[in-house]
């Protein structure tokens, strides 16, 4: 992400982000995000000149977290607006968005004086060069604010004890622990996309530019796009060679259910079951290249030797031989690296060599210099 500002004038934010090389703009995002389809989001523009491209919003009547934690934070006040921000990384990871594109900063989320709801601000964009990371946000802001000394703390214990016993962030065993302090039952909630959220039908809003009129901008591949898909579900895997299996790359993103890890067995075909049904798998995009890559073995190897791999990168010579693993184990999913000399790294953070780190769905994975993000 290029240089972003947040500039105050009267009772109105504006917020610019200009993109830098290699950064492109996600069509499919913008769209969505521009025609108002999410809720939680706060509306983003293109705007094209000679200087390049850069990303706008505006905000109306809303003040910054910032400001809304500048006086004494009472434990409701802290965990209804930590509660909202987890919705909003859920519903993210639901529509198929790098969460790390959500600009999680204090000075960058805003909120309804009024009604206490949460507006964030969401990148569309691929290649980000600046990410930002929703486990390093969530354990900093805790101690950003004062706390009334009239209630009882210890749950803020339990609050930071995730962090010091995660060296992972997973957003679903963060919201499992804001769960236990709230005293709110865990429901077994699969990642299915709401009917009134289908961000892959761009036939509803078109993205415009300040004054309306269309402009070029640099536009990253749409891998959901209904005509792509049907004419990648003919091809072959050009650094694999194997055939794309996946049911979603006939149809377009709109026909297609999304699957967490706690629904994955609905979407799975047993060997040998005499109902025609066909399998799906958990997939890899490459987002330097938007390759779609197909997890479609228990022990799935990533590296640059073609004789090894069962998908080899054959541009990158800080990628090892065998990198790393993606393992399905029991409906969960894992990535072991085999000691690479530039390392395997989740959310951001290096992972021990030869040890199993659980990853789910929305999750962003860098091996080496390269950055994938899985999904299920």
């Amino acid at each position: 992400m290029g240089k972003t500002t947040v500039e105050l004038n009267k009772n109105k934010y504006n917020v610019v982000n200009k993109l830098l090389h290699p950064e492109a703009i996600n069509e499919r995002e913008l769209n969505a995000i521009a025609g108002g389809l999410f809720e939680n989001l706060i509306p983003v523009h293109a705007e094209v000149n000679k200087k390049g491209t850069a990303l706008t919003g505006s905000i109306v009547d809303m003040m910054t977290l910032q400001s809304y934690f500048s006086s004494v934070v009472s434990k409701k006040m802290f965990l209804d607006v930590i509660t909202q921000l987890v919705a909003v990384v859920k519903d993210c990871e639901r529509n198929l968005m790098n969460v790390n594109n959500l600009m999680l900063d204090w000075h960058s989320i805003f909120l309804d004086p009024r009604t206490k709801k949460i507006k964030c601000i969401f990148w569309p964009i691929v290649n980000n060069q600046n990410p930002y990371g929703l486990a390093d946000f969530f354990n900093d802001l805790p101690f950003r604010v004062v706390f009334t000394k009239h209630e009882d703390h210890k749950y803020m214990s339990t609050y930071l004890n995730y962090f010091k016993s995660n060296s992972i962030f997973s957003i679903k065993g963060f919201e499992k622990t804001l769960f236990e302090i709230i005293g709110k039952p865990i429901e077994n909630q699969s990642y299915l996309p709401s009917d009134s959220k289908n961000i892959g039908d761009s036939s509803r809003y078109s993205a415009k530019q300040g004054d309306g009129k269309s402009k070029n901008a640099p536009i990253a591949y749409n891998p959901f796009s209904a005509s792509e898909a049907k004419e990648e579900a003919s091809k072959h895997c050009t650094n694999c060679g194997k055939p794309e299996t996946r049911k979603a790359d006939t149809q377009s993103f709109s026909e297609t259910t999304v699957l967490g890890a706690d629904a994955y067995d609905l979407g799975t075909t047993v060997l040998g079951a005499d109902s025609g049904a066909e399998l799906t798998f958990p997939y890899l995009i490459r987002e330097k290249t938007q390759d779609k890559i197909s997890v479609d073995k228990p022990s799935f190897r990533i590296g640059k030797e073609s004789q090894y791999c069962d998908y080899f990168i054959s541009n990158n010579n800080a990628i090892s031989r065998s990198h790393a693993d993606i393992l399905t184990k029991d409906s969960r999913y894992y990535i072991i690296d085999h000691n690479s000399t530039n390392k395997t790294y989740v959310e951001g953070r290096v992972i021990p060599v030869e040890k199993e780190v659980e990853i789910f769905s929305g999750t962003k994975v860098r091996l080496a210099n390269e950055d994938f993000v899985f999904y299920i």
